[in-house]
């Protein structure tokens, strides 16, 4: 899956994409809303990481991986009928004043 500021790897035949790079925040140095990994339908393969910014990583033989929390990052792929896509994860809110 895509990610904030960079699309997803493609997969092949036997690897499943990786997913897209998630948005580096000025405020906080951390990265945001990374994109799922994607899955693959073989046991010899590799599934897809999941981007950097809190990507879940695809599924090799069953179900992706959830987002990490409080990122926004997208859920991993799921390996076939029966499995589940992960969750993405939970969103974060960050405010920025001036004290005084």
């Amino acid at each position: 899956g895509g990610g904030a500021s960079a699309v997803g790897g493609n997969g092949t035949g036997t690897n499943g994409g990786d997913g897209g790079a998630g948005s580096l925040a000025a405020i906080d140095g951390n990265y945001y809303a990374g994109g799922g990994g994607g899955s693959v339908y073989t046991p010899f393969g590799t599934a897809g990481v999941g981007g950097i910014g809190g990507g879940g990583n695809g599924g090799l033989g069953g179900s992706g991986t959830s987002g990490a929390p409080n990122t926004g990052g997208g859920g991993g792929g799921a390996e076939r009928d029966g499995d589940l896509g992960g969750d993405g994860g939970s969103g974060i809110v960050i405010i920025k004043y001036k004290y005084q």
